[in-house]
Parts: structure tokens; C-alpha cells; sequence
């Protein structure tokens, strides 16, 4: 190699080692945010997760004003207004009693009219349930269980939104790496067409050539326009799962190295079998549908309350009491339903098979789940294994060929082409531990843990 060409590709050198030491400098100006605080920030602010939240408020708010009901029930009817009518109230003779001194009561029939004009009535009572406080027992219990369900929903909620943050975050790793590579290969391709362009002016190249280096050129700044954009939507993606502006920008911390400490297969079920949310509200749904039934049946119990009620008129002059008060017991029962309660109770106990079928689903499918993602992250493991031995002979074939360069025994553009090689390299080895993470995150989905 002349001099001279070596004074231009140390030249070259240097300035692509400035352009790429700016566009560090750059990126180091924007916040690191980790997987930690992404997914910190995506449980605090989340809309999903907030939803799920005031669902479970929701269901609480429900309990506590049910439980009321096991508590006096009190109604207070008053009315007042012009009579349009003019009723009357007749007294039979002796219908007040006979007495030897003074003969019936009233002697002759009596009718008291009252006229048309403004009257009115008040009535109250309070009435505390007796016999009716075991099906309210039971009705609590099952809301309870639904509150408790909605807990399961909500955590459930939590461990989709913590997955799908995670995929986002493995994807903005992916997008940039990829990103990454291309800038680092875009030099090469420069060089390459400057190259074909003195050599087509030399006549050592053919015009297909000139025309061959443009054309890679072009679509090599092509597909960096797009890994940008790819970098923009998912970092968008991933501000909105953790609910702030879309428009923040922010630089992703890089991922460690790949966890080799794994479970077995039948430990993974048993840990799925135990803390997956959807499997637990399938089972409170067994339970709440059973009290649901149990309620059902205490139909049949005829509700039986202590209760005083008061009755008043005003101005209806003395044709009826003006003041009736009874405290005792009050009884409302249906002897005779043409078998509505029998049938209804037979409907609560169907909805309970059909919970327990619902649970045997999940179960089945909660181990599909997981033996599904233990596998894919055995697949992503193996591919990662493979892009780290391209990563290692990119770097090596890398390492010769500078030495070759030094000795003067390839051109400058073998050079190029194998720190692109391996650049794209470094970077496929980074989306395929991306991708690894990322089928981590699943299986941990998969049984139910953070």
C-alpha cells in the first residue's frame, strides 16, 4: 500500500470515527431509562392498570352497601293534596256496641261525610330482618368473592402490562441495534461508491459498477430511514404503555447477558399451577357460584322481621284514626310459586358445573402456556448461541483482516466489509438476546411472575 493511500484511509478513518463519536455524544444527551423504571412508571400511570383498580373499588363499594342490608330497613311515606272526591264513613246502628242504660251505639246508622278540600296522611316503619339475615350472610359471601375475583383481574392486568412493557422495551433493543449496524455499514458503502467512481474514471470499472455501488448506497440510507423510524414507534409504544408523552425521548440501557438458572419444566407448571390470577378467579367463581345457589335456596325461607310501624291522617275530620302505631312481627311469604324458586336454584347449580368446567380449562391451558414459552425461550437460547459464534468469527476474520491491511495484502474495502460484517453481527447477536429476553418475559407471564 502507498503512502498516499494510506494517508487517505487514515483520513477516512478519522473522520468516520468523529461522525460516529457525534452521534454517541448525542444519544448520551438523552435520559437512560432501564426496564425497572419502565415498568415502575407503567404500574404507576397505566390506563389498563387504572381501569383494573377501579374495578376492584368498584366491587368493594358494592360489598359495603349490601352489607346494609342487614341492618333496619326504615321508609317514611307521606302525602298531601285536594281530596276530588268526598268520601264518607257510616257507622251502623249499634255497630259501637248495645248498652242496657242507654241502648246501640250510634241508634240510628250514622254517615260522616268529609267535603272536598285539602288532607293528608303519613306512614312509617322500620323493619329489621330476622330469618332473612342467612341468605344476606350467603349473598355477602359471594360479592365478596367477586371482590376478590376483581383482585385477580387486576393482577392479572399488572402481569400483561409488566409483559407488554418488557416486549417494548426488548423491541426499542432490537430496533436501535438494528439501527445501529446499519450506520455503522452506511461508511463502507460510501467509501464503496467513491471507490467505484475514481476506478470507473481510471477505466478499471465498468458503468454497472458505478451504478451497482449507488444503488447500495441508496438502500442502505433507505433502511436507515426506516430503522429510525422503527425506533421511534416503539419508543412511542413503550411511553404509552407506561402512560406518559408519547413525544419523550430516551435512550434504553443495554440487557444483560442471558440467565441460565431456570426451573424444570414440572416445577414451572407447579409455580404456574400456583400463582396464575386467571386460575385463581376461575376457582373463587366455583365458590361465589356455589353461595350464589346457596342464596338461591334460602328463597324458600319465608323473611321474617321485627317491626313498628305509624300511621297519621290530617284533616279528614276524625272519619278515620289519626294515629295508628303496631310494633310486632311482619312476615312476607310466597306458600305457592309454580316452581320458579326450584327451577332458579336448578340454574345456580348448572353455573356452578360450568365454573368447575371453566377450571379444568385453565388448568389445561396454563401448562400449555408454559411448556409453549419454556420451549420458544429454548429456541431463542439456541439462536443466541449461534449469533454469539458468528459474533466471534466476524470479529476474528475482522482481526486478520487488519493485519492484512497492514502487510498490504487485501484493499481498503475488505476492511470496510468486514468491520460491516461485523457490525451486523454485533447486532444480530443483540436482537437475539432481545428476542431471548423477550421469550424470558413470556414464560414468566406464563407462570404468573413478575
Amino acid at each position: 500500500m502507498s503512502n498516499r493511500t494510506q494517508m487517505k484511509f487514515i483520513n477516512f478513518v478519522l473522520v468516520i470515527s468523529a461522525t460516529v463519536a457525534t452521534g454517541a455524544a448525542q444519544q448520551s444527551d438523552l435520559p437512560e431509562l432501564t426496564l425497572d423504571e419502565a415498568i415502575q412508571q407503567a404500574v404507576a400511570n397505566n390506563s389498563s392498570l387504572k381501569t383494573a383498580s377501579l374495578e376492584t373499588v368498584r366491587a368493594n363499594d358494592d360489598l359495603a352497601s349490601n352489607r346494609t342490608r342487614r341492618f333496619a330497613n326504615t321508609q317514611v311515606m307521606a302525602i298531601g293534596g285536594q281530596l276530588l272526591t268526598k268520601p264518607s264513613v257510616t257507622f251502623r246502628e249499634g255497630s259501637l256496641g248495645v248498652y242496657p242504660g242507654t241502648g246501640p251505639i250510634p241508634g240510628t246508622d250514622k254517615t260522616i261525610d268529609v267535603p272536598r278540600k285539602p288532607a293528608g296522611l303519613v306512614s312509617a316503619s322500620i323493619a329489621q330482618p330476622l330469618s332473612q339475615q342467612y341468605r344476606i350472610h350467603l349473598q355477602l359471601k359471594a360479592l365478596g368473592l367477586g371482590v376478590e375475583a376483581t383482585r385477580q383481574d387486576k393482577e392479572k392486568t399488572r402481569l400483561e402490562v409488566i409483559d407488554e412493557v418488557r416486549r417494548a422495551y426488548y423491541t426499542v433493543v432490537q430496533a436501535q441495534s438494528a439501527l445501529d449496524s446499519l450506520e455503522a455499514s452506511l461508511p463502507f458503502y460510501k467509501e464503496s461508491e467513491r471507490l467505484a467512481g475514481e476506478n470507473f474514471r481510471r477505466e478499471t470499472v465498468l458503468e454497472s459498477d458505478v451504478l451497482g455501488a449507488d444503488a447500495q448506497l441508496m438502500k442502505t440510507e433507505n433502511a436507515v430511514s426506516e430503522a429510525a423510524d422503527q425506533v421511534a414507534n416503539a419508543s412511542e409504544k413503550l411511553n404509552d404503555l407506561m402512560g406518559r408523552d408519547v413525544h419523550v425521548q430516551f435512550r434504553v440501557k443495554a440487557i444483560a447477558n442471558v440467565d441460565d438458572e431456570l426451573d424444570t419444566p414440572a416445577q414451572l407448571e407447579a409455580i404456574a399451577l400456583r400463582n396464575r390470577p386467571d386460575l385463581k378467579k376461575a376457582k373463587l367463581q366455583v365458590q361465589q357460584a356455589d353461595y350464589d345457589a346457596r342464596a338461591k335456596k334460602a328463597e324458600y325461607i319465608p323473611d321474617v322481621s321485627l317491626a313498628f310501624t305509624y300511621f297519621s291522617t290530617a284533616n279528614l275530620q276524625n272519619a278515620l284514626p289519626s294515629n295508628i302505631a303496631v310494633a310486632g312481627f311482619q312476615m312476607t311469604w310466597e306458600p305457592w310459586d309454580w316452581g320458579r324458586k326450584r327451577q332458579e336454584y336448578a340454574e345456580k347449580r348448572v353455573k356452578e358445573e360450568q365454573a368447575k368446567v371453566a377450571v379444568t380449562q385453565t388448568e389445561r391451558s396454563v401448562v400449555l402456556q408454559v411448556r409453549t414459552a419454556l420451549r420458544q425461550l429454548e429456541n431463542t437460547r439456541r439462536q443466541l448461541a449461534l449469533t454469539e459464534a458468528t459474533e466471534r468469527a466476524s470479529r476474528q476474520r475482522l482481526k486478520e483482516v487488519q493485519e492484512q491491511v497492514k502487510q498490504e495484502a487485501v484493499l481498503t474495502k475488505v476492511l470496510f466489509s468486514a468491520q460491516s460484517d461485523l457490525a451486523s453481527a454485533d447486532s444480530r447477536e443483540e436482537q437475539a438476546l432481545a428476542a431471548f429476553w423477550q421469550a424470558r418475559a413470556d414464560l414468566k407471564k406464563a407462570i404468573g411472575e413478575q
